[in-house]
């Protein structure tokens, strides 16, 4: 079993929701996301497990709500993690761990023709300044997911930037399955709903 998957079990029993299904899982995200910072603060827990528990995490959501999604391997890993079916343009979903810094800048497509949506388990308020967070907009993101407790962190500047579809850039992590569950028509995630 891999290092990521133990940690998570043991959030998942010390949370007990051991059993529960995908969507009863995301829906402790915070609970989650609360218990794992706690964990890394305790004994750091390497960047590459983090990455790996961050993907399970976002993907939890994804398998609740989405049929039509796959994941990105090898040589185009760099762009995204996820890639959902989408109408008129598919929908690439960048995961990072507790840092953005520069690797969800470069990540995503670059093109609002294939928008890109950021989810994370980011604690760092320092990296979502006004400048930075607008910067998202040029590469062709339409939503940053963020714990609770960051997202309630930042400056009101921040919260009020809006995407392509006059909907707000920055978002609780928490809601991130309900914005799928909204943006889905005929199992393709429609783009302007985000």
């Amino acid at each position: 079993m891999a290092k990521a998957d133990q940690i998570l079990n043991s959030v998942y029993t010390y949370l007990n929701i051991q059993g529960s299904t995908e969507e009863q899982k995301y829906n402790r995200i915070n609970d989650i996301v609360l218990r794992l910072q706690r964990i890394n603060q305790q004994n750091n827990i390497n960047v590459k497990t983090t990455g790996t528990i961050s993907e399970r995490l976002c993907e939890l959501a994804l398998k609740a709500k989405v049929q039509g999604y796959s994941r990105i391997t090898e040589d185009w890993n760099w762009m995204a993690d996820f890639s959902l079916l989408g109408k008129p343009f598919n929908l690439l979903i960048s995961v990072k761990s507790f840092k953005a810094k520069e690797r969800l800048l470069v990540s995503g497509s670059g093109n609002i023709l294939s928008p890109s949506v950021g989810w994370g388990l980011f604690n760092d308020i320092t990296e979502w300044t006004v400048d930075r967070v607008s910067a998202y907009l040029y590469r062709g993101f339409i939503g940053i997911y963020m714990p609770s407790n960051l997202y309630n962190k930042l400056s009101p500047a921040a919260k009020r930037i809006k995407n392509i579809n006059s909907k707000p850039l920055l978002r609780k992590v928490e809601n991130f399955m309900r914005d799928l569950d909204r943006a889905l028509e005929d199992n393709k995630i429609n783009i302007v709903a985000f």
